[in-house]
């Protein structure tokens, strides 16, 4: 039943896509730049995290037969535009088993890479943790995410600190809103506060050691219209503008078309940038004056289920998926240019 479920989810949020474009771009800053395709098979909901100036992206559906769920991972070197393959994610104790997800978190702190949650072949919810050690190119097994066997949640570092949370939990599909902080150095979780509503397929950001989490599905699938931003040395959500029209001041008018589910983010010069997901428009957030700015639409192929990432300041999207097909290339994105069509 999961499986039936999980495809109607991906059809509908697909679906959305032809419906959700944006108004003219020719006035709106920014531009898309084709780089070095994705090595690995074609995939989406995938996980990313970056170590030093390398992205690592992997798991996620895929393969020949497009619904495989894949431990491939490869690490992108931004500075050559080239992918290379790396370790798959791997119980060094037990090779045979399969470890393959999709809807995962990640996240990377103390210059290691963290995978958990998501499901599986079985469509079972997952708990695990795997750490990835790049001066080893190797995988070890860490102590097991404490909350309900989940997918689709966030997951984002602070520090040396890593942070899980929210997403869908087990068989009942029930939506979450519980987060949880992982200690590298003792391998240990524990609860922080939740978030102030649940939700799922949201995406996370960190600027100045201050995690956004925005977008997304709420209970009833509903759009997930609140922005919250996480600060560590209270414990605390903070409520930001909302990605919508929700006041009588003029600044939120055009927000109509930011909220969406299965996006990616990314951040460049601390500014946070949302794309791709159920609406391709691209939106600058500002944590200074708390005001998203449209962009220039993501113009390569509609996508949802794709992974952000940042390296070395440039903004950056991956793989994800359109109609029943993965996707493979990355663009980057440069949100002061004028927008060229060439260099698609």
């Amino acid at each position: 039943m999961r499986y039936l479920n999980v495809c109607f989810l991906g059809l509908a949020a697909v679906l959305m896509l032809a419906s959700c474009s944006s108004s003219s771009d020719s006035t709106k800053l920014g531009n898309w730049i084709k780089r070095a395709d994705y090595a690995g098979d074609a995939r989406y909901e995938a996980v990313a995290f970056v170590i030093g100036d390398t992205a690592y992206v992997g798991t996620g559906f895929g393969g020949p037969n497009k619904g495989a769920k894949l431990s491939t991972f490869y690490k992108y070197d931004a500075s050559k535009d080239n992918w290379s393959l790396v370790a798959s994610l791997q119980d060094p104790n037990n090779p045979f088993k399969n470890l393959g997800r999709t809807g995962a978190s990640a996240f990377a702190a103390g210059g290691k890479g963290y995978v958990s949650t998501g499901f599986d072949s079985s469509f079972l919810s997952l708990n695990d943790t795997w750490c990835y050690d790049p001066n080893h190119n190797s995988w070890s097994q860490k102590a097991n995410f404490p909350g309900a066997a989940r997918y689709y949640a966030v997951g984002f570092a602070i520090g040396d600190s890593g942070y899980v949370g929210t997403g869908v939990t087990g068989s009942s599909g029930t939506i979450t809103s519980d987060f949880f902080r992982y200690d590298p150095i003792n391998d240990k979780w524990d609860a922080i506060t939740s978030l102030k509503d649940k939700r799922k397929n949201a995406v996370s950001f960190v600027i100045n050691d201050s995690a956004y989490v925005v977008s997304g599905t709420g209970s009833g699938s509903t759009s997930a219209y609140y922005m919250y931003v996480y600060d560590r040395s209270t414990d605390t959500w903070r409520e930001k503008s909302q990605i919508r029209n929700a006041t009588d001041f003029s600044y939120d008018d055009d927000y109509t078309t930011i909220a969406r589910t299965q996006a990616a983010a990314f951040v460049i010069n601390n500014k946070g940038y949302l794309a791709t997901g159920t609406v391709q428009n691209t939106w600058e957030y500002d944590p200074v004056s708390d005001r998203w700015t449209e962009k220039t639409a993501f113009d390569g192929t509609s996508r949802t289920g794709a992974v952000g990432f940042s390296v070395t300041g440039k903004g950056f999207i991956a793989t994800g998926q359109n109609s029943s097909s993965g996707l493979d290339d990355l663009r980057q994105f440069d949100p002061n240019a004028e927008n060229d069509t060439n260099d698609n």
